[in-house]
């Protein structure tokens, strides 16, 4: 395993972590069909609006919008990572961190 490849690994798992203590904290973790579909309409506006705010070049309003929208987008479709997958990153990450001390400072 490359450096290179051993950091992405640990990056992976600490975003991995990261979003699981996030989402244990979040109420987002079990919606209603209703709320989703609820969050997919306000991200479709709100896109709608960044389109419009882009087009007449409004970039101060663009970029907020964009926020606005992927945080939208990622309510309506929230994916859960498999048991499985969470466990092999964190191996991952472990072999990563392994990985790095090995790399002499002066590399």
């Amino acid at each position: 395993m490359t450096a290179a490849t051993a950091r992405n690994a640990a990056e992976i798992a600490t975003i991995n972590k990261s979003s699981k203590n996030v989402a244990s904290n979040d109420s987002d973790a079990g919606l209603t069909l209703r709320q989703r579909e609820t969050a997919q309409y306000v991200s479709d506006m709100i896109l709608e609006l960044r389109n419009l705010a882009k087009a007449v070049k409004l970039f101060k309003v663009m970029v907020p919008l964009e926020y606005a929208y992927y945080e939208a987008y990622s309510v309506a479709n929230r994916v859960d990572v498999p048991n499985e997958e969470a466990d092999r990153l964190r191996e991952l990450a472990k072999l990563s961190e392994a990985a790095n001390e090995s790399i002499p400072d002066d590399y």
